[in-house]
């Protein structure tokens, strides 16, 4: 859920408690109009309506609308229309070093051609450069992305509370979240998946909960490699290298999909690493040795691991 061209005309008009009276006057909106655009940003949790006769709007006390204060104050001759829609998913998947298309795009989720439409227009402000390496953010705009990290971790929070009022956002993308629960509530429940150490069991290694259970949303499925990165992105302790190098070594696995998932969640080093690991690399602890590794294959999958190593593309 990104912000409307009018969401955010009507938010940024919002800098002290104001009636919805004064509100549409000042915007020159019908009433009806803009009842429905302030129960959507009421749904962002960048405003709070309170009463009914008169309805009082207010400004939400949260960093994201922080940043887009400072934002407004600081860059006044720039068009903040960047910061709607996939232009705002385009801004959070960037960063300040290059990156190429393909990444972007995987952390942006949105289509290749949405893509080259929202960094054509970013391109066309100098808020976008692009290098050898892939785009990047211009430092001086690094701002901008702090406000759209802000603004999809905090829509990643109202929808983890959605799905526990206890839980709790441990990883967060463009509309997509790992949260962490104390309670478990079953592998699959709508879009939002078990995942992590707990869901090992699902590809031949259950293992003990700690008591902590980690859900990703959105997805009605999981892949060994989903799994894998997701719990490398949850930690990178000896027991997850353990189980994550047990898993990948007892199973076939599509180390390019491997690869790619670890680039978007930013565990690229702990990835390549295990992988090192499992082509004969001698790693010092966290790693296991490789003893333990062999035991625990043998214990789970029967035999020998070493016909099941993943497949290089």
């Amino acid at each position: 859920m990104t912000l409307t061209k009018a969401e955010l005309k009507t938010l940024l008009a919002i800098e002290e408690p104001i009636t919805m009276t004064e509100l549409a006057n000042k915007l020159g909106l019908s009433k009806g109009t803009l009842s429905t655009l302030l129960h959507s940003l009421k749904k962002t949790g960048l405003i709070e309506l309170e009463g009914k006769k008169p309805m009082i709007i207010k400004p939400a006390e949260n960093k994201a609308l922080h940043l887009l204060r400072r934002i407004a104050t600081d860059f006044p001759h720039v068009n903040l229309e960047v910061l709607t829609g996939s232009s705002l998913k385009v801004v959070s998947a960037l960063d300040v070093k290059p990156q190429p298309l393909w990444l972007i795009q995987l952390k942006a989720n949105v289509s290749r051609a949405t893509l080259h439409r929202s960094l054509s227009q970013l391109m066309e402000r100098l808020i976008v450069g692009k290098k050898e390496g892939g785009y990047f953010i211009s430092k001086r705009f690094a701002p901008f992305k702090a406000f759209a990290d802000e603004y999809f971790y905090l829509q990643n929070s109202i929808k983890a509370k959605e799905f526990d009022p206890n839980a709790s956002v441990v990883w967060s993308g463009v509309e997509e979240l790992i949260l962490a629960t104390g309670g478990f509530r079953g592998k699959s429940v709508g879009e939002f998946q078990l995942t992590g150490l707990a869901r090992f069991s699902d590809f031949g290694l259950p293992l003990i909960s700690s008591g902590i259970y980690h859900y990703y949303w959105p997805a009605r499925e999981l892949s060994l490699e989903d799994v894998v990165v997701h719990t490398l992105t949850l930690g990178k302790d000896a027991r997850e290298l353990l189980y994550a190098t047990v898993l990948l070594k007892g199973k076939g696995f599509d180390e390019r999909k491997l690869k790619k998932l670890a680039a978007k969640f930013g565990v690229s080093d702990a990835v390549n690493e295990v992988l090192e690991y499992l082509q004969g690399a001698n790693k010092p602890y966290p790693f296991p040795s490789m003893e333990e590794v062999e035991e625990l294959c043998r214990q789970y999958f029967g035999g020998s691991c070493d016909d099941n190593e993943g497949e290089a593309d």
